[in-house]
């Protein structure tokens, strides 16, 4: 069985979805004239999220890359590749295959989950001209848990002074095979670990607020994060949540700088 670490708490949850590629799944007003593709690629120093599986309680370097053809279809890092099947002004749905990152484990015995994929599909709405409100549900096809995991979620964009800002407000959870797979301890791990073994059932898994501002300067862009995430329920009484330094508590920030190319129209 494979297991996340207290560090990396379902996978990609450093920028969650309040990250560079969150307009591309959400139908927030456009802020720039639309083009038939931009392409973003740069990095910065990253706090809370190693895709490498290295210790991610260390600052690191981290790249990152988006793409975008006429808001259809799209891929990055974090949401994989995905495509808008429904593309309205209020409403947008489709379909991701989501990567899952490796990790690595300081606890003999314990083996985290390998490089992955999730099937997922989305669906948002626009309500308030600025609030975003939805979710996804996901199943890992990858055999790394053979569960399901959702996300719901409320979205906030505002134009400010120094750039644009997204507030994200969420709920992740999933079935009792993803909780387990990720959080719990079976016979075997309990025995090459001496940690008592623990189950846990399909639920909540955790809550979490993040702030995102971009800020364009001329061909390129700057990203400031941070994100907050407490666990709850059965996750939370987890022994690898429990092992944290901060237990319950997850905190993530980072800065990325972007070069962004784009088409003429």
């Amino acid at each position: 069985m494979l297991k996340t670490a207290a560090a990396l708490m379902t996978s990609l949850a450093v920028m969650t979805t309040a990250h560079m590629a969150h307009a591309q799944a959400q139908p927030f007003k456009a802020v720039e004239a639309p083009k038939t593709w931009t392409l973003d690629v740069g990095a910065g120093p990253v706090y809370g999220f190693s895709p490498s599986g290295k210790d991610p309680n260390q600052v690191r370097v981290t790249a990152w890359g988006s793409f975008n053809y006429k808001n259809r279809l799209y891929a990055n890092g974090l949401d994989g590749l995905g495509y808008n099947a429904i593309l309205r002004d209020k409403v947008r749905a489709g379909f991701q295959l989501r990567p899952r990152y490796a990790g690595q484990s300081n606890v003999e015995g314990l083996v985290l989950p390998d490089r992955g994929w999730d099937a997922a599909t989305y669906a948002y709405v626009r309500v308030l001209d600025n609030v975003s409100i939805g979710g996804r549900i996901g199943q890992d096809i990858s055999g790394q848990s053979e569960g399901t995991a959702w996300q719901v979620s409320a979205s906030r964009q505002d134009i400010t002074k120094v750039g644009l800002l997204q507030s994200l407000a969420y709920v992740r959870g999933g079935d009792k095979k993803t909780n387990q797979a990720f959080f719990g301890i079976d016979p075997e791990e309990s025995a090459a670990t001496g940690i008592a073994p623990y189950n846990l059932g399909g639920g909540v898994q955790n809550v979490g607020v993040a702030f995102l501002m971009m800020t364009p300067i001329k061909q390129y862009g700057i990203g400031t994060f941070v994100n907050a995430e407490k666990a709850l329920g059965d996750v939370a009484d987890s022994p690898l949540i429990q092992a944290r330094e901060n237990k319950d508590m997850a905190y993530r920030w980072g800065i990325v700088v972007v070069r962004r190319f784009h088409s003429d129209n």
